[in-house]
Formats: structure tokens, C-alpha cells, sequence
């Protein structure tokens, strides 16, 4: 049985669109990523399914995720090897044995049984490579009750099977193995994104000139390629780990949709509103999201978006007067100075001002405080422009 995970994405609505556009461009509801942290576990232990997905503006969304028991004798049995539950989810509601509901949400628990290789001899090689409890992730355009159970949760999968609402499916898997916790896989993680060269501030967004292009290099953990051991009837093996990187963005193009994600090199984003793509014009708030996915190939997975905004150099540069901090553990930072609602980002040391905006009524711009240790730190006003400068402030976390 192969062991590592993947990540299969079946939308059930009809497809309508005749003209083909990079797979890396995302306008519909879409599953990039599931990841479950630790993607390999042993018999009867937790992990937590986290998933990435794409969001339409006005489209409601709401997700279910269902598991299945390993089935480590590699009979078949298992409800989740039938791929016709896919076209009739009612069936899930019935609970086939081996399957159960994980829960509603962005993130869910997947827990094998204690007892799951209980059906194999103690030398069974199986225990060593693993068996996968494979999860289905549900994202249906309607709104569910997270206490939906019985006939109200039936309604739900009735009306996909109806097509009376669209429903994409992702499937992924979790290793289920009696390996010692050393040697099990890990997620490969991502520690920071460059933009031309620069370390892009954590929590901000990208800004990016119509039509322009910016260098996006990714740095993983320098550790990323786990060496590991395959047992095979023959003997063990010891293998390298490979990591790859994949693009996604709402807007734009990419002049790679994958890379090798241990070499620092750069993949080029050409932004919306390029004379070479047309049918890729400047969004119309100039707003969108790059998405970005790290996987190994033994069914690791990382993921992080970063929002970006497409620039109007015809705007004022933000002047910063002050920055004061909050004085309640609720409350905001709040920046004051003029041309505020010129600015895009406030950063502080490498980190920007969480879910900042512009305050109209009081003319400030405001946000959520900065998550950083005690210090002083500079602070970097940036512009709607894609003009940056120094503030000659200082941040101070007591």
C-alpha cells in the first residue's frame, strides 16, 4: 500500500468554461491544501486537520470533515475506499462501519482506533510502514448547523446529490503507524517569504505595481528534508525526503507553478494588469491573495497566504505623526498623522499592524497589536503608493 498522502479536490457542479487558465489562478471555490498536524501518528493518537482553502466574495461556506478507520489488511473494506460515496453522501449520514464524523469548521480531530493493528501479527511489516485513515473534507455553499445530526445533516447531503448546492470534496490521508515517535514524518513548515529580495512583514500584504512583477523566494527550516527509513520485505532503505513548493493566486501570474523548496531561487509574479494578459485585469477593490502550499512526498504538508494590493502611485505618501499602544489587552494600536488613508501597511520591526485599516470617523489608522518580546522597534509606514518609509518612531513592548 502507498503510504504517502495526497490531496484530491472534486468539485460537483457542472463546468461551463470553455477557456483554460493557469492552475495556479483561483476564481471559485477551491481546496489548495489539507493539512493534518502530525501528519503521521500512531494507533489511537490525535491529529489536527487544518485546511486551506480559496473564499468567493458573498459565497457562504461552511465545511464537514469525515474520517475512516485504516484499514491495514489492505482488504477494501473501508467506506471511504467506495468512490461512489462521493456522488452519494447521504450514505455518510447511515455511518458505515469504520466511518465516522469528525466535526464542522476549519479544523477537526482524526484518531484511528488503539486497536487498529490488532488484525495483524506483532512482525507484520504494515505496523512499521503504516496504513492511511483517509478523511474527506466536505466544503458545501450553504450554511450548516454545527449541531446537525439524523434527518437536518441528510438534508445537507441530499441537496448535493441533487446539485441543488455545490459542494467541492477534498480528500486526504493520515499515516497511521507503531513507528517510534522520532521516526515519523513532520510537516515541512515555512519560516519566511522575500519580496525582491526583502523579508516580507509577518501579517502584511504584498504590494505590487499593475502589471508589475516582484521575486518571491520562500525559506523553509534548514532541516526540511527529513532522511528516513522504508522498511521493504528486502531489508530497510534509507531515503531523502523531496519538498516542493506550489503557487496559487487569485490574480496574477506565475513564472512557475512548482520549485524545489530547499533552493533559494526566486518564482516571478506578474500582477494583475499586465498588457501581456488581458483577461487579467487590476481587481476592482485591487485587492487579492497569494497562496502558497510546501509539501514533502511522504504526505507533509505546510501552508500560508499572504494578501497583496496592486498599487495606485497616484495617491499621496502616508505621513506618521505617532504611534500609541494599546492600553487595555483588547484594545488597538492607533496611528496618527495625515494622508492615513493612503497607507497600506504599518510595520513594526518585521512585523505589521494586524488587520490594520483606516479609521474615517476619527481620521487614524488602527489595528491589532504586533506579537513581539520586549523591546524597542522601528516603525515603517507603508504606502497604497508602493512608496515605503522610515518614521523615525520607535515601538516600545514593555
Amino acid at each position: 500500500m502507498r503510504t504517502a498522502t495526497t490531496l484530491l479536490a472534486l468539485t460537483l457542479t457542472a463546468c461551463t468554461n470553455a477557456k483554460f487558465s493557469p492552475e495556479t489562478l483561483v476564481k471559485d471555490l477551491r481546496v489548495l491544501s489539507i493539512q493534518a498536524e502530525p501528519p503521521e501518528v500512531g494507533p489511537g493518537e490525535l491529529s489536527r486537520l487544518s485546511i486551506l482553502k480559496s473564499d468567493i466574495p458573498g459565497q457562504v461556506t461552511s465545511l464537514i470533515w469525515v474520517g475512516c478507520e485504516p484499514d491495514p489488511q489492505d482488504l477494501g473494506r473501508s467506506a471511504c475506499n467506495d468512490a461512489s460515496i462521493l456522488l452519494r453522501p447521504t450514505e455518510i449520514v447511515d455511518y458505515p462501519p469504520g466511518l465516522q464524523l469528525l466535526g464542522f469548521g476549519l479544523v477537526a480531530q482524526y484518531k484511528s482506533t488503539t486497536t487498529v493493528f490488532d488484525v495483524l501479527p506483532a512482525d507484520s511489516l504494515i505496523r512499521r510502514t503504516g496504513s492511511v485513515g483517509q478523511v474527506m473534507g466536505l466544503v458545501i455553499g450553504e450554511e450548516v448547523d454545527p449541531l446537525a445530526t439524523g434527518d437536518k445533516l441528510r438534508g445537507y447531503f441530499a441537496r448535493i446529490e441533487a446539485k441543488e448546492t455545490p459542494v467541492v470534496v477534498a480528500l486526504t490521508r493520515v499515516l497511521v503507524s507503531e513507528k517510534p515517535p522520532a521516526q515519523r514524518n513532520k510537516n515541512p513548515g515555512i519560516v519566511d517569504l522575500f519580496v525582491d529580495g526583502a523579508r516580507h512583514p509577518k501579517g502584511g500584504r504584498i504590494p505590487v505595481k499593475a502589471g508589475g512583477q516582484a521575486a518571491l523566494t520562500v525559506e523553509v527550516p534548514a532541516d526540511v528534508r527529513q532522511t528516513y527509513i522504508e522498511p521493504l520485505p528486502s531489508g530497510d532503505v534509507e531515503r531523502i525526503e523531496n519538498v516542493v513548493g506550489a503557487w496559487y493566486s487569485s490574480g496574477g501570474r506565475f513564472s512557475r507553478e512548482r520549485f524545489d523548496a530547499t533552493v533559494r531561487d526566486a518564482t516571478t509574479f506578474i500582477a494583475p494588469g499586465s498588457a501581456e494578459f488581458p483577461d487579467d485585469p487590476v481587481p476592482e477593490r485591487r485587492t487579492g491573495i497569494i497562496w502558497l502550499v510546501v509539501r514533502d512526498d511522504r504526505g507533509g504538508q505546510s501552508f500560508d497566504r499572504y494578501p497583496f494590493f496592486v498599487c495606485d502611485e497616484a495617491l499621496p505618501n502616508p505621513q506618521v505623526t505617532a504611534v500609541t499602544p494599546p492600553t487595555t489587552p483588547d484594545g488597538q494600536v492607533v496611528v496618527t498623522g495625515s494622508n492615513l488613508s493612503a497607507t497600506l501597511d504599518i510595520v513594526v520591526g518585521d512585523v505589521a499592524v494586524g488587520r490594520g485599516a483606516y479609521n474615517q470617523a476619527q481620521d487614524t489608522f488602527v489595528g491589532d497589536a504586533p506579537a513581539l518580546p520586549s523591546g524597542s522597534y522601528p516603525v515603517k509606514v507603508r504606502g497604497r503608493n508602493c512608496r515605503d518609509a522610515d518614521t523615525n518612531l520607535l515601538y516600545v513592548v514593555p
